[in-house]
């Protein structure tokens, strides 16, 4: 069957089960506009700036496992979007970013608004092709989507000059091709039971390529009497009620919570890169030499013994991993290991336990964790909880305790602006679930403007902005390296739940801590979009700290 470029290329992201795309409009990709126009296979989704697009692939792509789509022009386009590509290379995330370019007989000219894309995105993305025949398109999109989902799971960036997307091609769709994955021998699991049954404080490290194997990892932490920390940004992968729970190793966690766990006796960092922040600067484990024995579980090879001295490390399916483990018969646990669970979990619930009379010490503002605890009762047990980059999520990361079943999306990278975004994406792709997200002021300034694309969709998302009239961040690493010295991070911001009543969402303030049950009552009882400007303290600039205890230490 003969057909047009662009129709054969939406037929084969359905045929690969890929259903929706993030777009800005382009002149570049018009005749693929066109095909998605008459096409009820792929949703496509308009939005406001081509990083809200590509933030909003990223977070579906977290949602379901499957790549993020998303389409932009060239040039500008392309660069705006180049924010969601790192972010994805960090976050071990499949992503599609489809990019117009200019005519096949223009390439290398100069032209209009032309990029060398793989030089670009080369140092970032898994690979860049740019597609010069329309016959190649099937085999093109189903090896995009391999890619992309082998780990080291991440980026492809296809490129599509504009001539080509009208040209008529006989090639037939292709169906998804295979993802090799090596699955752990038996006596490989065997030798990781070993050295857990031998240990008398193991600890567990899990990550994102854990994320659909929850169930597997309750059942090993059961079996093995294994406590459980979660990696940056994943805290939601592990029952944080469950006596196992050992914690969340996020940004800036108090030096006590990592000393505790630096006294296990074996580490198995299981579907985690270990990268900086998880590891709290490369100390648990310690870089190059761990302090104990290190087992690592990753499917991409290059990651073993990357920054560590290895005990024992198998790139392997991770699911396929915990399951084989789960499955195993384990003997009786040392009998220090009862007390070493307990000691963690006791901290981990002293740290979570919620301080009123310290948050209503602010005095400049609303200390945000009456915010966070406010909500918290309110949640239903599959809400998405979403967070932007910023000290405002430590309060959530500190003092929620993520279900079973709740979700959490947040940028690996660190990136700011992925808040809105993800929010519109996750109210998209999971419609009836509670949608919550959690953004600095300087965050909604980025790609707030996507609010635009809730109201256009119906998406009911739940903004919590915390307005502290600062870049709270690198305020609080200003206040440490250079006390007095506060250079770039004061903001003047507009009132942000009157902009939200211009955008035609619902606009709530909280700006005393009197009003905050009645008004995250209203906001989460109102059935679209609302915005919840919460004018927060600068002074409690985080969940453990405060300005005035950095420069008047006690």
């Amino acid at each position: 069957m003969t057909r047009r470029a662009a129709d054969l290329l939406v037929e084969c992201l359905s045929l690969q089960g890929l259903d929706r795309a993030f777009c800005v409009p382009g002149e570049s990709y018009l005749p693929v506009l066109d095909a998605l126009s008459t096409s009820n296979q792929v949703d496509l989704v308009t939005c406001r700036h081509e990083g809200g697009a590509g933030y909003m692939a990223v977070a579906d792509a977290k949602l379901t496992g499957r790549p993020g789509v998303a389409f932009v022009s060239r040039g500008p386009g392309a660069t705006n979007a180049s924010i969601a590509v790192h972010t994805a290379e960090q976050d071990g995330v499949p992503l599609l970013l489809f990019i117009g370019q200019v005519s096949r007989e223009d390439i290398g000219r100069g032209a209009f608004q032309e990029i060398d894309y793989q030089v670009y995105f080369g140092e970032v993305a898994k690979w860049v092709h740019t597609v010069e025949d329309a016959e190649t398109l099937p085999e093109v999109i189903a090896a995009a989507v391999r890619i992309a989902c082998t780990p080291s799971k991440g980026p492809i960036v296809i490129v599509l000059p504009e001539d080509m997307l009208d040209d008529y091609a006989d090639a037939e769709p292709e169906g998804p091709q295979d993802v090799m994955v090596t699955l752990p021998g038996e006596a490989d699991i065997a030798a990781v039971a070993g050295m857990i049954a031998q240990a008398e404080r193991p600890l567990m490290i899990v990550g994102g390529e854990a994320s659909y194997s929850r169930d597997a990892l309750v059942r090993v932490s059961q079996e093995w009497s294994i406590p459980v920390a979660t990696s940056f940004k994943r805290q939601d992968l592990f029952d944080n009620n469950h006596p196992h729970y050992a914690g969340h190793l996020g940004f800036k966690i108090p030096p006590a919570q990592v000393e505790i766990m630096g006294q296990a006796d074996l580490i198995l960092a299981v579907g985690t890169r270990l990268g900086d922040v998880t590891t709290q600067g490369y100390v648990l484990p310690a870089a190059p030499t761990p302090d104990q024995p290190l087992i690592h579980i990753y499917p991409d090879a290059e990651v073993l013994g990357q920054n560590y001295e290895t005990e024992v490390g198998y790139a392997c399916d991770v699911d396929a991993f915990l399951e084989g483990l789960a499955a195993l018969e384990a003997p009786q646990p040392p009998e220090p290991r009862g007390d070493w669970i307990g000691r963690l979990n006791d901290h981990v619930e002293q740290l979570s336990t919620w301080s009123e009379d310290f948050a209503n010490e602010a005095t400049d503002g609303v200390d945000f964790g009456h915010v966070v605890e406010a909500i918290s009762s309110q949640l239903d047990d599959n809400a998405v909880l979403i967070t932007d980059a910023g000290n405002f999520s430590s309060w959530l990361h500190r003092h929620f305790a993520f279900g079973p079943r709740h979700f959490l999306v947040g940028a690996v990278s660190g990136a700011m602006g992925m808040g809105v975004p993800a929010a519109v994406a996750a109210g998209r792709r999971l419609p009836g679930h509670q949608i919550i997200t959690f953004v600095g002021d300087g965050g909604y300034m980025m790609t707030g403007n996507e609010l635009a694309t809730a109201m256009q969709y119906d998406v009911p998302v739940k903004i919590f902005i915390s307005n502290n009239r600062s870049y709270g961040t690198i305020r609080l690493h200003q206040e440490k390296a250079f006390p007095d010295r506060i250079a770039a991070t004061d903001l003047t911001n507009p009132n942000f739940a009157a902009l939200a009543e211009a955008f035609g969402a619902k606009g709530i303030v909280i700006d005393k801590v009197a009003d905050v049950a009645e008004a995250v009552t209203e906001a989460m009882a109102f059935e679209g979009p609302v915005v919840v400007e919460v004018r927060s303290s600068l002074d409690h600039i985080s969940a453990y700290t405060t300005i005035d205890r950095l420069r008047n230490p006690r």
